[in-house]
């Protein structure tokens, strides 16, 4: 028997017991490697990832920056500009310090902002914009289809627009500060640039609040925006104040008076109003505002009643908007997503402002992105904003500069020339083809005002080497006399008698008066000839309190010049013709051709724009208006005809305006009603939509500081083409009443088948602006008879000249049959139109290097 076995046994056992400890030691610092080196790769993954999408945030930022100045670009520029990388005008990257400094776009990140020329460097920040592409590629309008789901809170659906889309690429590369490799990312978008043509709106305000609260019953057909708030109510009338399309502002709804002045609000019996404002659903129904519960669901959900008795607010010391901004609902955005369907928006559905190109004040930015404007050195009311109190224009180049003359004295050596120059392209003034100068005279001691008369070519049309004296406003080549009765001045002179004294022993004083100035002569009679105020010539406008000399534009004259101009002939002497005494307009004259048109280099002649600066030789005529005469037109007819493809009429003015009876209209359907009647509806009853026959009507626009509609037997009986001012008023004529009597009785029923561009008093703590359904004037008492107007309804700024407050104590209310014009709906406008620009973005995707790389060579193949 072996003695050392057991001891043998005990050593292999407590060996083997090592082993296995070793070996779950090993397994576990294996375990705990792995879980180590999991956890560590983990954390340079997440690191990796947060890399990546620091990275990718970046680039989107650089797109979104692209699409900043492309919007810039597009609403401060007439011309399409290029965006070419090794261009003038490419894309910017924002301006960044090394290192980073507080301020700087990409402070507080890791992004590489070291700048690299182009092609060089696979990595850090690129920005490349591509070439505005037509959609459709013919250039023609685009129709945005309200059906389109992707639309549903598009503002301008149903809307016709010139569509432009612009791809946008972006790089940005990121630096871990713990020495890893870098990590890029790369995104594409595209910027849908649309131009909605500014009629392509029933009512559209722009640099004013929008305010509407009718007495009788008002339907609203077709799209309505307005840059600013919306105040709404109806007055007296329970079917209320209906909008059948859809409609959007960048400030907020309010069912509340703009102003906390009772003096500024509104009246009716029912003070504020209580009776429905409607809106019409996404499946076409009509939904008021106010809840069964009787909770006006606007932008503050009813919160604001408690500002209000009686219809008027309580506080009478706190801006109306400072307590209406204070009552905001966060409830409101969800609540007329549902109830409307995106048929009405605001600011809580991100609506933003959107203006014709070259109407804003802002021409440029200084280096830390503060606004510079053309005005320097003025007050730019539309923003209240002081630049310069003691400045003699208060507006300088805010939106009323597109019904202002050409600025002669611009010069390329202004700091601000780039911008303003842009504002020059887009005014009417620089685009009508056919420009006429009226410069007024001030009478003497009574004496009446003289004007002498010119007509100008286009700006630009002046040849090389034109004498000064036939060179008008920018180089518009002098053309020969109007014809006869086509422009006509018609000064206005007014009598007052004043009557004194005793039976047998009267003392009578005449005073007579011009639109500047007056003379008074004294006789003794025996018997008692009686007082008056009697307006012999021109009107007076109670509204402005003032004489007022009128430029006649004779629409009949017109017509006729263009007639001769199609077919080449001046032997009825009607004819516009140049200096050389050949028909003007059209290929046969030495200054004609294809027609203005201000993208087309070249081009000259008729464009159906006409412009009519009117000033003092002294100073701006602040009496002088113009008048639109003579423009009714047999159902059936045109307005004009059709000349270097040009079809319609735009008509614009610095100074106020009157249109004398009917217009662009036979005047017979003022009185019908519905949505096929004459406030929508042609005449013929033609459209103009696609596959139908082309109505007769052609488009018109009006473009003035103040529009007033008279009624057609104002200044006598009319004739048959219309309304005319005659040189000697009928002395129980409206006209010569004018001033003797507070509101004549019109004298029928009017049409008028127009768009217009018009401005307004503002509301203040004194008086209301008059709304909406007063932005067009009047001086008449209309009582029953209607006043249909056919077209789009247009405020883009305030009144220069014609600055009168509104009241009722100069006019009567007609019936108003206002509609959206079926011709502009279906996308026909009158000449010149101005485009109102927005955007948006669409198809936003992430690329890899290599098709990053594919892209950016398909936008411009020469980069290296």
């Amino acid at each position: 028997m072996n003695p050392n076995l057991p001891s043998r046994s005990r050593s292999r056992t407590r060996g083997s017991a090592f082993i296995t400890v070793m070996l779950y030691s090993f397994l576990l610092l294996s375990l705990v490697a792995t879980i180590l080196q999991w956890s560590l790769s983990e954390r340079r993954m997440n690191a990796r990832a947060a890399y990546f999408l620091e990275a990718r945030n970046a680039a989107e930022a650089l797109a979104e920056y692209g699409f900043s100045q492309i919007r810039s670009q597009f609403s401060s520029h007439a011309t399409v500009p290029s965006f070419d990388p090794q261009g003038s005008s490419p894309l910017t990257l924002p301006t960044s310090h090394s290192p980073l400094q507080a301020g700087d776009f990409f402070y507080g990140s890791n992004v590489d902002t070291n700048t690299y020329a182009a092609g060089t460097h696979p990595t850090g920040l690129e920005l490349i914009g591509g070439t505005a592409q037509s959609v459709p590629p013919s250039g023609a309008l685009f129709f945005i289809d309200p059906a389109d789901p992707n639309n549903i809170n598009d503002t301008l659906k149903g809307q016709w627009v010139y569509r432009r889309d612009i791809q946008v690429l972006a790089r940005a590369t990121v630096v871990p500060p713990n020495g890893d490799r870098s990590v890029t990312a790369y995104v594409t978008e595209k910027v849908s640039v649309r131009g909605a043509p500014l009629f392509a709106n029933a009512i559209f305000y722009s640099n004013n609040d929008l305010e509407i609260f009718p007495g009788p019953q008002m339907d609203i057909y077709g799209p309505v925006h307005c840059n600013g708030n919306m105040f709404v109510s109806n007055q007296s009338n329970s079917t209320g104040l209906l909008f059948h399309g859809p409609v959007s502002c960048s400030g907020n709804i309010y069912h509340a008076w703009a102003s906390e002045a009772h003096a500024g609000d509104g009246s009716g019996s029912e003070g504020l109003g209580s009776n429905p404002v409607s809106f019409v659903t996404s499946a076409g129904t009509m939904l008021a505002m106010k809840d069964s519960s009787n909770v006006w669901r606007d932008s503050t959900m009813g919160t604001d009643s408690t500002l209000f008795s009686s219809g008027l607010y309580v506080n009478t010391t706190t801006p109306a908007l400072t307590q209406l901004q204070a009552r905001l609902s966060a409830n409101f955005r969800a609540t007329a997503s549902q109830l409307w369907g995106g048929n009405l928006q605001t600011a809580a559905m991100g609506v933003a402002a959107y203006n014709p190109v070259g109407t804003g004040s802002q021409v440029g930015a200084d280096g830390s992105g503060n606004p510079i404007y053309a005005n320097v050195g003025s007050v730019d009311l539309s923003t209240n904003q002081v630049i310069d109190a003691t400045a003699a224009d208060p507006l300088g180049y805010g939106a009323h500069s597109m019904i202002d003359p050409p600025n002669t004295a611009l010069t390329s050596s202004d700091t601000y020339y780039s911008g303003k120059s842009e504002v020059e392209k887009e005014k009417f003034a620089m685009k009508s083809g056919l420009y006429i100068q009226v410069v007024v005279t001030p009478g003497t001691g009574g004496t009446p005002d003289t004007a002498t008369v010119k007509l100008y070519g286009w700006p630009g049309s002046a040849p090389s080497g034109t004498p000064a004296s036939n060179i008008g406003p920018n180089t518009g080549i002098l053309l020969g006399t109007a014809p006869s009765g086509l422009v006509t001045f018609v000064p206005y002179k007014a009598t007052q008698r004043t009557v004194t004294g005793s039976s047998g022993n009267y003392t009578v004083t005449t005073t007579t008066y011009s639109a500047t100035t007056s003379v008074s002569a004294t006789t003794t009679t025996s018997s008692n000839p009686g007082a008056s105020q009697l307006v012999n010539q021109g009107l007076f406008d109670r509204r402005q309190m003032a004489g007022i000399n009128l430029v006649q534009v004779d629409m009949a004259a017109l017509r006729a010049a263009i007639n001769d101009t199609v077919a080449g002939s001046t032997a009825d002497g009607k004819a516009i013709v140049d200096a050389s005494n050949a028909v003007w307009g059209a290929s046969s004259s030495g200054t004609g051709g294809t027609g203005y048109d201000p993208t087309v280099s070249g081009s000259n002649g008729w464009n159906g724009a006409v412009y009519v600066e009117v000033k003092t030789s002294n100073g701006s005529a602040t009496q002088t208006s113009v008048a639109m005469a003579n423009g009714q037109v047999d159902s059936g007819n045109g307005l004009l005809p059709t000349l270097n493809s040009s079809t319609g009429l735009t008509v614009a003015t610095n100074a106020p305006m009157y249109v004398l009876g009917a217009f662009n209209a036979d005047g017979s359907n003022a009185t019908t009603t519905g949505v096929s009647g004459s406030g929508t509806t042609p005449d013929d009853g033609r459209t103009d939509a696609v596959g139908t026959a082309t109505s007769a009507e052609v488009p018109a626009a009006l473009a003035a500081d103040a529009i007033t509609v008279l009624s057609p037997g104002y200044f006598a009986t009319p004739a048959t083409n219309g309304s005319s001012a005659p040189t000697s008023n009928s002395s129980t004529s409206n006209a010569a009443l004018s001033w003797s009597t507070a509101k004549p009785t019109a004298t029928d029923h009017t049409e008028v088948a127009a768009a217009f561009i018009t401005g307004l008093v503002r509301t203040s703590s004194s008086a209301n602006s008059g709304g909406a359904h007063n932005l067009p004037r009047f001086l008449e008492d209309w009582g029953g008879k209607t006043v249909a107007i056919r077209g789009s309804l247009v405020s883009m700024f305030q009144s220069k000249i014609a600055t009168g407050t509104f009241s009722t104590a100069y006019y009567g209310a007609p019936t108003r049959n206002w509609g959206f014009d079926k011709i502009f709906q279906n996308g026909h406008f009158p000449p010149m139109t101005p485009k109102v620009m927005s955007y948006r973005r669409t198809d936003f995707t992430d690329l890899s290097a290599s098709d990053y790389t594919s892209a950016r060579h398909t936008l411009w193949p020469s980069l290296p």
